[in-house]
């Protein structure tokens, strides 16, 4: 069994302290470290180099947006950002969501919902919380579809830009495979490939160049 290895940074130690222990109780995790601010996070990433990073948005120094921004333009391994908010419908989500955070969870998350969503986003599937982060995307004001030329895809295969076009859309990955009869294993493939080619960094990335490029519609 794989071992996640997943980081927490919170200003708020009692909070940090009962995500490490919720982690560490179970079997297939395991908490690297905590933080309490941005800059402290970027640091535990380069020691221990957590899979998943569990992150506030809002801490002294260098806030999680930031953070995320600045993980993202590392570039190579990097861990997948799950960032933490006390309110649902934040603007600073929508700014995580952009800057390359993988998913959110709500600080009053119940516990098999932050387990099942560290545990998606490890293995790239779509988070418990992705099809609101699609419905705040797309209820977004500035997420204007503006047509564009379509180059960016000329890099795919037709079949991955047919999966590129249903990510886009929030389909998960078993409702493109019985679109398209593929199995599962298939799309995660393509999809990889897709993320790869197109230099994106999660599906939420693939959702955010879809809608500005007028290539779906909400």
């Amino acid at each position: 069994m794989t071992t996640i290895r997943v980081a927490v940074v919170d200003d708020q130690h009692l909070f940090a302290s009962g995500m490490r222990m919720l982690v560490e109780a179970q079997d297939d995790m395991t908490c690297v470290g905590t933080a309490a601010d941005g800059v402290a996070a970027l640091e535990l990433c380069s020691d221990e180099e957590p899979d998943v990073l569990l992150l506030d948005l809002r801490m002294p120094v260098l806030n999680g947006i930031e953070t995320t921004a600045r993980l993202a333009d590392r570039g190579g391994d990097r861990p997948r950002v799950v960032v933490l908010t006390t309110i649902r419908r934040d603007e600073a989500v929508l700014a995580a969501l952009r800057a390359g955070a993988a998913a959110f969870l709500t600080k009053d998350a119940l516990p098999e919902v932050v387990l099942a969503t560290i545990r998606d986003v490890h293995e790239g599937r779509p988070a418990p919380t992705e099809t609101e982060a699609l419905e705040l995307l797309r209820a977004d004001g500035t997420l204007v579809e503006t047509p564009r030329p379509d180059e960016v895809l000329d890099v795919l295969t037709a079949r991955e830009r047919e999966v590129f076009l249903l990510v886009a859309k929030g389909l998960s990955n078993q409702e493109i495979a019985a679109t398209v009869f593929l199995s599962e294993a298939t799309v995660k493939t393509h999809v990889r490939a897709v993320l790869t080619k197109l230099g994106l960094r999660n599906r939420i990335q693939v959702v955010i160049t879809a809608h500005e490029r007028g290539l779906v519609r909400a």
